[in-house]
């Protein structure tokens, strides 16, 4: 019985953080998303765009929102390609929270590469699936392939049977 006590604990906590996670963004699905699912809404305290340096510049309370994915920051940086575009890569900081459905995350940072459809967690990640929980010094996901790559002290907490945790519920797209 004194080994299920701290099992339960780990469950109660893991179930708490991703609730945590999903209690960030907001409920509903921006209009502009069900008019063109392939859009992108970032919204933000305030925003700056210097194209002579193709970045845009968001900060205070960044959300952006896309069909399948949530990301919430203090401030985030966006890098165009030269003709201002494309979007080649941005970067959140502070506080990210990642929403994906069957997968939060968070971290100080998250490095989003455009082209490779990748996201680079820094700054104690944390990945919070289905049936696992994964930390790391630098956790990458690989959003097209559904793969993850964790370097430097990884500490993966697989969950199996009757025992593992409720999966993390995205929020409602209304």
């Amino acid at each position: 019985m004194k080994f299920l006590l701290p099992l339960v604990a780990c469950l109660v906590l893991l179930a708490a953080s991703a609730a945590e996670l999903r209690a960030q963004f907001p409920e509903a699905k921006p209009p502009e998303l069900q008019t063109h699912p392939d859009a992108t809404v970032v919204t933000s305290n305030t925003f700056r765009l210097d194209m002579n340096i193709h970045q845009g510049f968001f900060n205070g309370n960044v959300i952006m929102i896309t069909n399948n994915m949530r990301l919430r920051s203090n401030e985030m940086t966006v890098f165009f390609d030269e003709t201002g575009s494309q979007v080649k890569r941005l970067i959140a900081r502070g506080d990210a929270l990642l929403e994906q459905p069957n997968r939060t995350g968070k971290s100080h940072q998250m490095e989003y590469i455009v082209a490779e459809n990748k996201l680079i967690m820094t700054g104690n990640p944390e990945v919070i699936d289905t049936q696992n929980h994964v930390t790391g010094t630098v956790i990458t996901l690989f959003r097209e392939t559904d793969q993850m790559q964790v370097d430097g002290h990884s500490k993966v907490v697989l969950y199996q049977g009757a025992n593992q945790p409720q999966a993390p519920q995205p929020a409602s797209n209304r």
